[in-house]
């Protein structure tokens, strides 16, 4: 594993090389741990004192429901990160619990050292806190995205916005959702039977196909003409 390769990817590090990377491990008090498959390595209302970042394997992310069922809500992979958010909020502690689904390793570096400049004057700690806010900003955008949804009055009009944001994100026609159709139906807060219905249509309009959390566009131009009116 080449720890300097899998970090650029990660936007905290957006912009470094190798050399800077190695310089910031000091001032982040950063420390690396091997798990096994199905540890929980963060857990949902515990306190956030550290930002995990994984280095190899996956996790997933869950939402325990008052009902006590849990809900998926999306994958971390290789260079994704958790407690970036919740670490800098009033109560610091998780909103949902990350279980790893795979051997896994983890980087930890600590929260209030990105935000304070080291002792050393570092010239990189600027850039990483300007990393930081920017990610933040991708955060909350995302989070007034995902209000848009519950504003679209039409079945296709939701599906469509959905997909095609997953397009954007992940750059291909082939678009993994990271949540099964009862999760996407309560995301999107429709009915699952009305929601597999107009999945259906569009799939026999030559929109898309699917096949699970798989989503196949076979025709971008009408997806984001569905996507642009949404009303």
């Amino acid at each position: 594993m080449n720890i300097f390769k899998v970090l650029r990817k990660n936007r905290l590090f957006s912009d470094f090389d190798d050399k800077e990377i190695n310089k910031m491990f000091d001032c982040l008090h950063g420390h690396i741990h091997k798990y096994s498959r199905g540890r929980v390595v963060a857990e949902e209302g515990a306190p956030v004192e550290e930002i995990g970042i994984i280095l190899e394997g996956r996790a997933v992310k869950f939402l325990r429901k008052p009902d006590g069922s849990l809900v998926n809500c999306g994958e971390l992979a290789v260079g994704d990160m958790f407690g970036e958010v919740e670490g800098y909020t009033p109560e610091k502690r998780y909103s949902t619990s990350v279980v790893l689904a795979e051997d896994s390793t983890v980087l930890y570096v600590s929260i209030p050292s990105i935000v304070k400049q080291c002792r050393n004057n570092c010239p990189h700690h600027q850039k990483l806190l300007e990393n930081m806010l920017s990610c933040l900003a991708e955060r909350i955008d995302l989070m007034n995205t995902d209000q848009k949804y519950l504003k679209i009055k039409s079945m296709r009009g939701k599906i469509s916005k959905l997909f095609y944001d997953k397009y954007l994100q992940q750059g291909t026609t082939t678009i993994h959702l990271g949540f099964n159709r009862n999760e996407m139906a309560e995301y999107l807060n429709v009915s699952r039977p009305s929601m597999s219905r107009e999945m259906i249509n569009m799939k026999n309009d030559g929109v898309i196909s699917y096949r699970k959390d798989e989503i196949v566009i076979h025709d971008v131009d009408k997806l984001k003409e569905l996507a642009d009116g949404a009303r």
